[in-house]
């Protein structure tokens, strides 16, 4: 099935450069792969077997965006090439230990200005092993490691700079690191997020992503179904507390602006156009945004209206236009999610609400989040976080979305995929092993490796499936 251009293009920013091509060579010293991306259609699939590092592909296309050098430093590759829309081109080379020296990784960049090498330090240790100053959630259990007091994983210090990097001081990180040259920065400035495998269960964050400085003593976790209930209402707390905002901005000009408007206001057809608003109050309110008793539709009198009020309902009209369309976005956003969802919960209803966030019933029974199976909050999570939580023009690399999905589920991915991007514009690579999942859109994939075992089982369970 060919996707529609104009369905994906008409809102893409002009200039701005998009990863087209990434190639790895010489991957555990057996595997070299060219992954094109479908520039237009957005998606980019690739399919291969277990075992032949398309995780990898994607650990290594983030970690660039990510500036996470430690990961080009563990992963065993020879070359990975980065090609922009624009022509302009990131080379990462290893080179590997070699007596007493460490392995290293040598950065060039050709674009419009030229050429432009980088080399991230490595074996700083000396010179920031303070770190635990500055995270006080790591405990030094070592010369060269520490343990992070909430997970209790244990970490060198490359890993500890790539991921906690935020809160150390920018010294320090030129210490380590060096300082990444502007043309390069700006290349690879591109935002980028990694959907892994596990998704289900996240890391105990408090303070917005960060931890006190007294950790719990116990580590903990959370559900992530549970955490994008919570982030929904903080959403639409934020959307209230702009449109209230609005509202009050508006109500303060609104005598003036009555006065001042043209008095020769026709009061035909404001019936039609409050009737208009107050359906999009209703949608509103449906959606879990508007409570049911804010912002009243105005019941207009029997008879012709007198000019006078015509003129005072106009400048309503329109305020109450501007109030609805602030929210008009969060609207469309939530419709979908909820349509989507809707299609595979069959049996449940899902709602969102400015109270509980994400509610689940069936019939009329509530049902926990936590209750529900891998696969639905699998969907749910994916779907939420392609829709509230990723920014438009954003790289998202998904690692097999098909987990936990039956074979109707895996079918209706791409395309649910693809009316998420038209609302919310990002780029998307699929890494996956199904090709249940890939289904019509054959002409989003790039294979890697041998796959004609997948898809001679992907007929034997199409013939199954027909008798």
């Amino acid at each position: 099935m060919k996707i529609a251009k104009s369905a994906l293009t008409n809102d893409d920013p002009k200039n701005v450069a998009r990863l087209a091509k990434f190639e790895i060579i010489g991957l555990f010293g057996q595997f070299s792969y060219e992954i094109p991306l479908q520039i237009d259609e957005h998606v980019t699939a690739f399919i291969a077997p277990n075992g032949t590092g398309k995780t990898l592909c994607l650990r290594l296309i983030e970690a660039l965006f990510a500036k996470r050098w430690s990961v080009f430093l563990e992963v065993d590759f020879k070359q990975a090439v980065y090609t922009f829309t624009d022509g302009s081109t990131v080379d990462v080379r290893r080179k590997p230990k070699t007596g007493d020296s460490d392995t290293k990784i040598a950065v060039s960049m050709r674009g419009p200005k030229g050429k432009v090498m980088w080399s991230p330090r490595t074996n700083e240790t000396k010179r920031v092993a303070h770190v635990e100053r500055y995270l006080p959630f790591l405990t030094r259990i070592g010369p060269e490691r520490w343990r992070h007091d909430h997970s209790g994983r244990v970490m060198k210090l490359d890993e500890i700079v790539d991921e906690f990097g935020e809160r150390l001081p920018d010294d320090l990180l030129e210490q380590f690191y060096g300082t990444l040259p502007p043309e390069l920065s700006a290349m690879i400035g591109i935002e980028c997020k990694l959907i892994e495998t596990q998704r289900l269960l996240v890391l105990h964050e408090l303070n917005n992503g960060y931890y006190y400085e007294q950790p719990p003593r116990k580590t903990t976790s959370n559900l992530a179904i549970t955490r994008k209930s919570e982030k929904i209402k903080q959403i639409i707390a934020g959307q209230i507390n702009a449109y209230a905002t609005l509202s009050q901005s508006l109500d303060r000009s609104f005598p003036r602006r009555v006065i001042s408007q043209d008095s020769n206001i026709s009061p035909e057809g404001l019936t039609d156009v409050l009737a208009g608003l107050d359906d999009k109050r209703k949608e509103l309110m449906a959606a879990g945004i508007l409570d049911t008793e804010t912002d009243e539709p105005v019941e207009l009198p029997d008879g012709p209206l007198k000019r006078e009020v015509a003129s005072v309902l106009h400048v309503y009209a329109e305020d109450t236009k501007k109030k609805l369309a602030s929210l008009s976005d969060l609207l469309a956003k939530i419709k979908l999610f909820k349509k989507l969802i809707d299609k595979r919960f069959v049996t449940k209803d899902v709602t969102i609400n400015r109270k509980n966030g994400i509610d689940v019933r069936s019939g009329e029974r509530e049902i926990p989040l936590e209750k529900l199976s891998s696969g639905e909050q699998h969907q749910l999570v994916l779907f939420f976080e392609m829709l509230f939580e990723i920014k438009k023009n954003s790289l998202i690399l998904i690692d097999e979305p098909e987990l936990s999905l039956h074979v109707a589920w895996q079918r209706q991915f791409i395309g649910d995929l693809i009316s998420i991007i038209q609302l919310n514009k990002f780029d998307v690579i699929l890494a996956t092993h199904s090709p249940q999942l890939i289904g019509e859109w054959e002409e989003l994939v790039v294979e890697l490796g041998d796959v004609d075992e997948l898809w001679d089982v992907n007929d034997e369970e199409e013939e199954e499936n027909a008798q």
